[in-house]
């Protein structure tokens, strides 16, 4: 188990998916469901809130990498509409697809690092 917290230790364990905490268990059993305790060290990894900023750091991300192509590829030629849609929607849709669990797992990374957790409001 690691005691030492640091963003870029946060993000390499991001990049593979893996317990924010010790680095070695996975996170996701799924596609997007976070483990309850890890495997390796038995952190309850469900007290990370992560779940609203990671698809609109996907979105950040497929963005910045799609519009650009689009602007280039609809500079050099002079594709119809219909062939633009049939080309970028799949694109973007795969990327976003692709990049979301990694965007989960560096949020409930990084609220490991900043030592955040989700506390229940009594009502």
């Amino acid at each position: 188990m690691s005691l030492e917290k640091s963003f870029w230790i946060a993000i390499r364990r991001a990049l593979k998916l893996r317990c924010p905490n010790s680095g070695k268990g996975r996170l996701f059993p799924g596609y997007l469901k976070i483990k309850t305790a890890c495997d390796v060290c038995g952190a309850d990894n469900t007290v990370y809130p992560s779940d609203s900023f990671p698809p609109y750091l996907t979105i950040l991300v497929a963005g910045h990498i799609v519009v650009p192509l689009f602007v280039v590829t609809n500079s050099h030629y002079a594709l119809p509409f219909w062939l633009s849609g049939v080309v970028w929607l799949p694109i973007t849709l795969t990327l976003c697809l692709v990049l979301l669990p990694f965007m989960k797992c560096a949020t409930a990374e990084l609220c490991w690092a900043a030592d955040v957790i989700h506390q229940d409001v009594p009502r």
